[in-house]
Formats: structure tokens, sequence, C-alpha cells
């Protein structure tokens, strides 16, 4: 990859576009930890029996917050999807669809009667997940809402908003436990995925992406192991289509049978999520909707972000193994296609998103480090993200939630020969959920 080629990436790729986002977001949101409240206007949503009482905000009135902040995402965005080639025209109208839907199904969920019967608010994350795959399955979806529908974009933003909401004091006491479990899972993970794949009659490209897309991190995984490997585009796109799918699932399942197995232990369950959930964005929610369900003030969900941005900084060294081993084995040739091998390509892989993730986080911590206690410093800072951060990272997250339910088709298995390797990966995505569960337990339980 060429100097200029780098640079370029700088405001062509969707990571980096997260980072800037993210960073501008907290630029905005610093001031709040002195009293003054720049994005004091964002609106957040509140349990309700009267519609009029649903949002609430720092100052001004609420409903009108809402409409500057679907104006506001609206315009940050749109250079970025200028950019990934959708037409202005229809961004608008996809987003304003995305974001009048996205908000109906929150406030709706915060609605007392609901969130007495569910538990919790977050359940909202699985109504618009659901009312998404109803529209992809059910309706014609049209053209520019499904282009629109950037998921994977939206969770990177939510992402690197969330590492305000993790102090460096609080990543320090579970990282290393956290690295040991990724270390005590994927591996095992992977190598099962794909001898199971081979014995599966798989042939070896289809079973090393199939092997990353549940061993590593899903859809990011598979995509970048097809090309380090130079499959056929074929299997990535195929193996995109089975894991959103069976995400979906996992949303819907696994943050109660989480909640079930690990009712005391937030931080387990939270791990769990991150491990056996497969794809950034379910998986980050799902841990969201845990947090919910054991009312644990955000711990689940730190862990299944730290967990996920724990094994999403190998994507690219995986990816450099898995193209030496193919070189040495004579399954691919050094100069073929031009791929970048070595250092560079790992470099290349590596999702940069993860940079603003910690960037975030260094930020407020160092102002909290300003202070002569811990707790001091961590009650001086909840305003940056109670203030800031949070509620955009909230809208994010409700974005991510209906943008995977736009983009999961039930008619995506019935291609042809997509059967056998979506039996497969659902076998192996059951082990990966077994042992994962198995590796919170001895880590955390």
């Amino acid at each position: 990859m060429s100097g200029q080629s780098q640079f370029r990436s700088l405001y062509t790729k969707d990571d980096w576009w997260a980072v800037w986002i993210g960073l501008a977001i907290l630029v905005l949101s610093v001031p709040s930890f002195t009293g003054v409240l720049p994005l004091g206007w964002v609106p957040v949503a509140t349990s309700w029996t009267n519609v009029s009482a649903a949002l609430s905000t720092k100052w001004g009135n609420p409903w009108a917050g809402l409409l500057a902040l679907y104006l506001f995402i609206l315009l940050v965005l749109s250079p970025f999807m200028k950019i990934a080639g959708l037409r202005l025209l229809d961004w608008v109208k996809g987003f304003t669809a995305i974001f009048a839907i996205g908000w109906v199904v929150w406030i709706g969920a915060n609605y007392a009667p609901i969130v007495a019967a569910m538990g919790s608010s977050e359940v909202g994350y699985i109504f618009a997940l659901i009312v998404g795959i109803a529209i992809a399955n059910f309706a014609k979806e049209p053209g520019w809402l499904k282009g629109s529908a950037k998921g994977d974009f939206f969770i990177k933003v939510a992402i690197v908003l969330l590492g305000a909401k993790i102090l460096l004091t609080t990543f320090a006491t579970t990282a290393l436990p956290i690295l040991g479990a990724v270390f005590l899972s994927f591996p095992v993970v992977w190598l099962v995925g794909f001898f199971a794949s081979k014995r599966a009659g798989l042939d070896r490209n289809l079973s090393a992406t199939l092997s990353s897309g549940v061993g590593v991190c899903g859809v990011s995984a598979s995509i970048a192991t097809a090309s380090a490997i130079e499959a056929p585009p074929l299997y990535a796109t195929m193996m995109s289509s089975i894991i959103i799918l069976f995400s979906a699932v996992e949303i819907v399942v696994m943050p109660a049978v989480s909640a079930f197995f690990f009712g005391n232990n937030p931080t387990a369950a939270g791990v769990w999520m991150g491990l056996s959930v497969k794809t950034d964005g379910a998986a980050s929610a799902s841990g969201s909707v845990v947090d919910g369900l054991l009312k644990a003030n955000g711990s689940a969900l730190s862990a299944a972000v730290s967990t996920k941005v724990m094994i999403d900084i190998w994507i690219g060294l995986i990816a450099f193994i898995l193209s030496s081993v193919w070189i040495a084995r004579g399954y691919l040739k050094p100069s073929q296609g031009g791929q970048e091998h070595g250092a560079r390509l790992i470099w290349y892989k590596f999702p940069k998103f993860v940079l603003g993730y910690f960037a975030t986080s260094i930020v407020v911590s160092l102002i909290a480090f300003g202070y002569p206690t811990v707790a001091q410093g961590a009650k001086a800072v909840a305003p940056i993200t109670s203030a800031g951060t949070d509620p955009f990272r909230v809208a994010f997250f409700i974005f991510t939630f209906l943008a995977i339910g736009l983009n999961t088709r039930f008619s995506d298995f019935r291609q042809v020969g997509i059967g056998k390797p979506a039996l497969v990966y659902a076998l192996c995505l059951c082990f990966a959920i077994v042992w994962g569960g198995i590796v919170s337990y001895m880590v955390f339980g």
C-alpha cells in the first residue's frame, strides 16, 4: 500500500470516518465536565405514560432537539456516504426513514408498561431489529433504504463513542482476564471450524473463510480472510449473509440465555456475548441488552465491547498468518493479484476504528486522572458521557439494530450451494457459544 493510498484511506475508509466522527463528538462533549453543556440539547428517551414526556434534554425543547439531532447526524455523515457511492438524495431518504423508524421504536420501547413488563428499555434494540427484518423480508424494501442501512459503519461510530465511557482504570482491571478469555476461545473455535468444514467437504478457501467468521469476529474477519488468501469473492458474500442472519437470531436469544446463566456476574455475561455473538454490532448490542436485563449499569456492555475489541485487533495478524501459510504450501503466489503481505498486510487489515475507541477512552481518562481519587475523577467526567457522547452512542446503536434487520434476508439461505456452509456454520456456532460460556465461567465465574 503506497503512502498516497494510506493518506487517501484517512478520508475514504469507513473505519477512519468512524474515528473522526467519534472524536469530533468527543471534542464537543469534553466541556461538559466543567458544567458547560454544548450537546445538552441532544434528547434521550425516558420512561413515559404521556408521549409528550417521552424525551428529555439538559436544556432546550427535547422534540426540537430530536429534529436538530436528525439534521446534525445527516449532515455529519453525508460526506462519507457520498464517498461510499450513495446518491445524496438516496442517502437523505434512506437516513430519514432509518432515523424516524428507529426513534419511533425506541420511544415506544420506553413506554412505562413495556419497560415494567420487559425489565428494560434496551428491549427496544430487539424491536428495531425485528422491525428491520420484517421490512426486509415482508415488504418491498427500496434500494435507497437498503443502501443507507450501513450497520457496520454505525456500530463503529458507536464503539468509538463507547470508549469515552470506559476509563483506563476500569479497562486495566479487566484487560488481562479478557485477553486470557480471548486466547482460550477464538483459536480453539477457529481450528474446530476449519477441520469441521473440511470434514464436511468444503474446499480449503471456504473452510478458512467460514472458520474466521465463526472463530474470530464475523463478517470483518471473513472478508479479511477471503481477501488475504484470494478466495473467490462469492465466499465472502456467502459467509457474510450467513453470519448476519445468525447474528440476528443471536441478538434475540443470547442476552436472555446469558442473563440466566450469569445473573449475578454481568462481566462474565458480557464477555460471553463478546466471544459468541459474531459481529461487532450484534455483540455490542447483545451486551447492551444484557446490561438492561441485569441492571448492570454498563458493565456487561463494557465487557462485551472490550472482548470484541481484543478479538478485532488480531484480524490483521490472522490474515497475515493465513496468507503466509497459503504461500508456503503453494496455494497462493506471493505476487498474485498484487496483494500486500507481511507487516503491511497486518496494518492494512487492522480495524482502525479500534484506535478511536482507545483514543476516546484515553482522553477522558486523562481528565479523570487530574482528580485526587479514582471515584472523584469518574464522577467529574461523568457528564462528558451522560450529556455528550452517550446520547449519540444510543442513537447509533438504534440505527445499527435497524440496519442489521434491514440487511437480513431469509431468502439468502435459498442461494445455490449455501445450504451446507450454513449448516456447518450453525454447528460450529453452537460449539462457539458453549465453549465461550465455559471460558467465561472459567475466567470470570
